[in-house]
C-alpha cells in the first residue's frame, strides 16, 4: 500500500473534516493500515488509511466503534466528515478520536485482567444471539488466495471449520483481532479502551476470546485474562469448554492470512517476507500443538 504525502493528508483533513492548521506525525500503522497522529488546536485524533480492498471493513468497523462509544465504551470513536460520513471511501481514510494511555502488552496479570474485563464489556454491550450457522465461517476457505501453495493448509482449514461451524454458541459483535496492543490503558483515569475496529463483524464470541488467548501465548499464559473475562462475560460458562475448537479455527485464520500475504508479497507493516513466513510457521505450530493435545 503506497504511502500518503503529509501535505496531501493535511489538505484532506481540512477538506473533509474542516480541520485547519492540523499537524501530523506518523504512528507507523499496523500490518493492514497506515496511521498518523493529528493535532488540531487542543484536540488529538488518529487518521487511518487502509488498502482499497479494506474500505468496506473500515466503514463497518467505524460504525461499530461509534455504536459502542455511544454505549459508554472507549473505542477511538470515529469523527464524521462535514457531510456526515464515517469514512472517505475514495481516499480510504477515516479520522478517529485519539485514545490516551499506554498500549498494553499482556505480560502482567493486571494487564491481562484489564484486557479480559474490557473485552467482556464489549461483548456484553452488543446484541447477543444464539446461532449455529452463519457466513462468519464461510470466508475461511481452502480456496483462499495463497492457501494451495502450502499442502498442509487446506486440510487444516477444512478440519477447523468442520469442528466449529456446527456449534450452538453465542454470537455478538466481534473486534476480531484483540491483540494486547489494541488495548490502551489510561493510568490517570483507570480507563481501558479498545481501538482498531476495522475488522469488526458479527460472529461467535469465542472467536475473540480465542484470538486474545493466541496473542497471550496460549491458555497456560493467559489464566488471568480468562479468569477476568469469565467473571464479566455474558457467556454461559459451559461455552468456554469449546475454547480449543475456536483456538484451532483462529490459528487456521492466522495461517490463511499469512499465506495470502506471502502470495502477494504484501509487506505492509513489516520489513521483509521473512516476517510473513514466521507468521505462517507460528500458525502451523499452533495448529500442530492443538492436534497433539487432542490425541
Amino acid at each position: 500500500m503506497a504511502g500518503m504525502d503529509a501535505q496531501a493528508l493535511v489538505r484532506l483533513l481540512h477538506l473533509h473534516w474542516g480541520l485547519s492548521s492540523a499537524t501530523i506525525s506518523p504512528l507507523g500503522g499496523g500490518m493492514n493500515s497506515e496511521t498518523w497522529l493529528v493535532q488540531a488546536g487542543d484536540r488529538s485524533y488518529v487518521a487511518k488509511r487502509v488498502a482499497a480492498s479494506d474500505v468496506a471493513q473500515l466503514a463497518a468497523g467505524s460504525a461499530v466503534a461509534e455504536r459502542l462509544a455511544l454505549a459508554g465504551l472507549t473505542t477511538g470513536r470515529p469523527v464524521r466528515t462535514t457531510r456526515g460520513s464515517l469514512v472517505v471511501p475514495g481516499e480510504r481514510l477515516a479520522l478517529l478520536g485519539y485514545v490516551p494511555g499506554r498500549e498494553l502488552e499482556g505480560t502482567t496479570r493486571e494487564e491481562q485482567r484489564q484486557i479480559g474485563r474490557t473485552l467482556a464489556e464489549v461483548h456484553a454491550a452488543s446484541t447477543l444471539v444464539s446461532d449455529t450457522t452463519g457466513r462468519f465461517f464461510d470466508w475461511l476457505s481452502p480456496a483462499a488466495p495463497g492457501v494451495s501453495a502450502h499442502p498442509w493448509l487446506p486440510p487444516a482449514i477444512e478440519a477447523a471449520r468442520a469442528a466449529a461451524d456446527h456449534l450452538a454458541v453465542t454470537w455478538s459483535v466481534l473486534h476480531t483481532d484483540p491483540a494486547p496492543e489494541a488495548f490502551r490503558h489510561d493510568d490517570a483515569t483507570g480507563t481501558t479502551g479498545l481501538i482498531d475496529w476495522t475488522g469488526a463483524c458479527r460472529g461467535p464470541v469465542l472467536y475473540d476470546v480465542a484470538s486474545a488467548v493466541m496473542y497471550l501465548g496460549g491458555p497456560r499464559h493467559a489464566t488471568a485474562f480468562l479468569d477476568a473475562y469469565s467473571a464479566a462475560s455474558p457467556l454461559d460458562p459451559a461455552e468456554l469448554l469449546h475454547l480449543d475448537t475456536f483456538r484451532r479455527f483462529r490459528w487456521a485464520v492466522q495461517a490463511a492470512y499469512f499465506a495470502r500475504r506471502l502470495s502477494t508479497n504484501d509487506l505492509t507493516g513489516i520489513s521483509h517476507q521473512g516476517d510473513n513466513e514466521r507468521g505462517l510457521d507460528d500458525a502451523r505450530r499452533g495448529l500442530g500443538e492443538l492436534s497433539r493435545a487432542e490425541r
